[in-house]
């Protein structure tokens, strides 16, 4: 009685996408890694990743976290962690595929990037919630910029394009959704150009560049587009069902790169075809809708615009990840959410649901107070 009334509180359509989108990247890994052994590695791995991912969520959504809306030291204290963090991986961090993006914690290795992007939500949001009728000042805008800039420097510092393009992507479409005046758009949208021109000429290496520009050059098989080409060549071999599990795979031969983590999406279709793609797809319409849903219905600014960064940040990954696997976009090193396998994705992704899930049921209470300070050293 206690505990199905507990779970009746949920919005189980929100964690069962999330939890068919998890068990769709198991399945994925299951019947593409090369080598038995390292198989049953990575599942081991990945599925200690979503319990612990799930007790956080379930912690996190039974907390009330509407202190986040009236508590601007600890959401400062997220961050300024976080970019810490950030900073420390520049210094002692491990090289994994040309950027420094990662700590060694024993057996594991940590992407900081992956919380940071949590906490520049909650930090945009709160700073925001307060300030929503200001945005034609200025001011406000170039502050809030600093706060995102400074994760972003050090991502292109790693380097590590795809997150500073999310990271900014969470910005400015936070911006957007609290209806920026034009001007201050057109001056944001050459802030964008003038980072990825920063981004491209002072922090990329040559070969960076090349996977980058490879999706444009995919049918040169052996020179940059190697990779796209050989996510093309799976997507395109899948068929309607995928291919039979005696067969051998793309991923399977080794031909297709890293197929558990950059490239699963293209593992996953030609594995288990168009229907398979089309129910990977579907868990992420049930995802983003559900989160969608807790902005529109939301009681103010701070949970409109924290559920509105999380989709936002979610979506990016989704489309990016997609589309360099299509051949569409540059290859960034995104991974699929819920879906790649990687720990500090997958526990940060349940972290955000944790959240979500906390603001939407405790949304009932989380209303301004009128005794509240409005500046950001109460």
């Amino acid at each position: 009685g206690i505990m199905i009334r507990y779970l009746r509180s949920f919005d189980l359509l929100l964690i069962g996408s999330a939890m068919s989108l998890f068990i769709f990247g198991l399945a994925t890994i299951f019947f593409t890694a090369q080598d038995d052994q390292i198989i049953q590695l990575q599942l081991i791995k990945q599925i200690s990743f979503g319990i612990l991912g799930i007790l956080i969520f379930f912690f996190l959504a039974s907390f009330d976290l509407r202190f986040l809306r009236t508590r601007s030291v600890w959401v400062m204290f997220i961050y300024i962690v976080g970019i810490i963090s950030l900073l420390g991986v520049l210094l002692v961090g491990i090289k994994v595929r040309g950027a420094s993006s990662w700590f060694h914690v024993g057996p594991f290795t940590i992407e900081p990037v992956e919380f940071v992007k949590i906490s520049i939500i909650l930090l945009l949001s709160k700073y925001f919630s307060f300030r929503h009728a200001e945005l034609q000042q200025f001011r406000h805008v170039l502050i809030s910029g600093i706060y995102v800039g400074i994760p972003v420097v050090i991502a292109l510092l790693q380097p590590d394009l795809g997150a500073a393009v999310v990271l900014f992507s969470i910005w400015f479409g936070i911006l957007l959704l609290l209806e920026l005046p034009k001007k201050q758009f057109i001056f944001l949208s050459v802030c964008g150009l003038l980072i990825f021109l920063l981004g491209w000429f002072a922090f990329l290496a040559p070969y960076q560049k090349g996977r980058l520009t490879s999706f444009a050059s995919a049918n040169d098989p052996q020179g940059g587009g190697y990779h796209t080409r050989q996510a093309m060549i799976a997507i395109g071999s899948g068929g309607l069902l995928g291919k039979k599990i005696s067969e051998p795979t793309q991923a399977s031969q080794n031909f297709l790169p890293e197929s558990t983590t950059d490239f699963i999406f293209a593992a996953s279709v030609e594995r288990f075809g168009l229907v398979g793609a089309s129910a990977l797809l579907f868990g992420f319409m049930i995802l983003f809708w559900r989160i969608l849903r807790i902005a529109y219905f939301a009681s103010n600014n701070f949970i409109r615009s924290v559920a509105a960064g999380c989709a936002l940040l979610f979506f990016a990954h989704t489309t990016i990840h997609i589309g360099m696997n299509l051949g569409l976009l540059p290859v960034t090193g995104l991974p699929l959410p819920f879906v790649s396998y990687g720990g500090s994705h997958i526990i940060a992704g349940f972290i955000i649901l944790g959240i979500m899930e906390s603001l939407r049921r405790h949304q009932a209470q989380l209303q301004l107070d009128p005794s509240y300070s409005d500046s950001f050293e109460s």
